[in-house]
């Protein structure tokens, strides 16, 4: 029996989420309620706002849908995701809203240091998710050896057991190597799906730059000068992450189908809150910018106390 034309409406379901970005009724409700709370309180006590920037990656939703992804594939990899998220420097950021594909690593890596935020940031409402599943994605990084620090595999099995998964959902090693080829014959699709992985799993110990508590990557450019690193968010321009989106218009039924894991996918999406996930995550992606071109990074509020004189 072939199973395509049944699996096929699943990854139609998907991309009909990206697309048009449904909103998640009860969700926005309570969130919005959460923020305008905030707020006023912050008002009442004659507080101001500050405000910090954040990669859409490290927010809860498209945090969450990329965990789901990942640890479905492999989770040694899953577990090499953050595990605290921390504010853009703004210095960065400033260069981002200008260049969105990227700037020089070189020239921000000092900036880095120390980059910790000891406030309460609130995250927009299109970068919110409810309560029960927003405590489940990475916190803020309260001190320096906490930022790109890996989730690990028991933090990893306990945040997938959370959500859902179970052991029948896992690929097998040929499943997961069938679908990311190897370097001499990988399809375009395939290359995707790999340097995704790599972006998302950026932690310490697991790579030369980690970037992965600021929901950023190291890429290559081109430039007359030789090839540079350029900084960039997960879903910046062209960024590999982003292109995933792509995949669900097609390609990746095709790469299921081809690789044997086809049930497996259809049965995470059933025991798991996938679809609310992409929901909420694709408007994080546009209110960051991803549609239009922008440097997919999201300011947050964050309510201080006036200083006394």
């Amino acid at each position: 029996m072939d199973k395509r034309p049944r699996f096929r409406s699943v990854f139609v379901v998907i991309a009909t989420l990206i697309v048009l970005s449904s909103v998640v009724v009860a969700a926005e409700r309570d969130i919005s309620a959460t923020n305008a709370a905030t707020k006023s309180e912050a008002a009442s006590k004659g507080r101001s706002l500050l405000v910090e920037p954040y990669g859409v990656g490290v927010t809860p939703a498209v945090y969450l849908v990329n965990f789901l992804l990942l640890y479905m594939s492999n989770p040694s990899e899953a577990a090499n995701m953050p595990a605290y998220r921390a504010a853009v420097p703004q210095e960065l950021y400033d260069c981002l809203q200008l260049n969105p594909e990227g700037c020089a690593y070189d020239e921000f890596e000092k900036f880095f240091d120390n980059q910790v935020d000891k406030g309460a940031s609130i995250l927009p409402n299109e970068c919110r998710a409810e309560p029960k599943w927003e405590v489940l994605a990475p916190s803020i990084a309260k001190h320096p050896d906490q930022i790109n620090e890996p989730l690990g595999k028991k933090r990893a099995d306990w945040l997938a057991r959370r959500l859902g998964i179970d052991k029948s959902m896992i690929l097998t090693d040929a499943e997961y190597q069938c679908t990311i080829g190897t370097p001499a014959t990988r399809t375009p699709d395939q290359e995707t799906i790999f340097q995704c992985v790599n972006n998302l799993t950026n932690s310490n110990g697991n790579t030369d730059i980690p970037l992965s508590s600021y929901g950023l990557a190291i890429t290559d450019a081109i430039t007359p000068l030789g090839v540079v690193q350029n900084v960039q968010s997960l879903c910046a321009p062209q960024a590999p992450c982003l292109v995933f989106n792509d995949l669900f218009a097609g390609p990746l039924e095709k790469i299921a189908f081809q690789c044997g894991w086809e049930s497996k996918l259809a049965s995470m999406l059933r025991a798991t809150p996938f679809f609310r996930f992409v929901a909420r995550g694709h408007q994080c992606q546009l209110f960051g910018g991803a549609g239009s071109g922008g440097a997919c990074v999201v300011e947050t509020i964050t309510p201080v106390r006036p200083v006394k004189k």
